[in-house]
């Protein structure tokens, strides 16, 4: 994420074995970077509290909700004594904007991707239609991604089988809509 000379600039914090760092739902101010100990990423499925990953050295959590304003996908909590890097949301942005616009593109794919997943997560009862509109959603960002690849010839090649994707989704969604209805549903 940043470079050994600009993160001797960061405030760091220390956090004990067990304490929580944020909570699923809040929103985000912080972004962190794990520099020493284990962090245990949760997310709550059906009522419970379930681990869903643990962070170590180097890897960076709480992001998501910092970039997309939105709320926190999962809980943190320190699973040994940590030392955490706080990034903030201006330096996160300044990143972000003196990045390509590829690197943006491909970025707001990986947020998109990480929320689906979360949401999917939440709500195990993700129906068809859902993951339908999910696919969707992907073959438009992939559209726009296959235009900033310069590459001759790739983003005319490339067109006609985005917009087979997203017809046939269109199709299923439809047909999965009609389905549901006859069932009462």
């Amino acid at each position: 994420m940043a470079d050994s000379n600009q993160e001797s600039s960061y405030e760091r914090r220390r956090v004990a074995k067990g304490r929580r760092i944020f909570n699923e739902g809040e929103a985000g101010d912080f972004a962190y970077i794990v520099e020493t100990g284990e962090i245990g990423i949760y997310k709550k499925i059906a009522g419970s509290e379930v681990e869903i990953a643990t962070l170590n050295p180097g890897e960076i959590f709480g992001e998501i909700a910092v970039l997309d304003g939105r709320e926190r996908l999962a809980s943190a909590i320190a699973l040994t004594e940590s030392t955490l890097i706080i990034v903030s949301r201006e330096t996160l942005e300044q990143r972000i904007k003196s990045a390509d616009k590829f690197v943006k593109t491909l970025l707001s794919i990986f947020m998109t991707n990480l929320r689906d997943t979360h949401h999917t997560y939440k709500n195990p009862g993700h129906n068809f239609e859902g993951h339908i509109k999910s696919i969707e959603r992907h073959s438009h960002a992939m559209g726009d991604l296959a235009l900033l690849t310069h590459i001759d010839g790739f983003n005319e090649e490339a067109a006609p089988y985005l917009m087979k994707i997203r017809d046939n989704c269109a199709k299923l969604y439809n047909v999965s809509k009609k389905y549901r209805e006859k069932a009462g549903g």
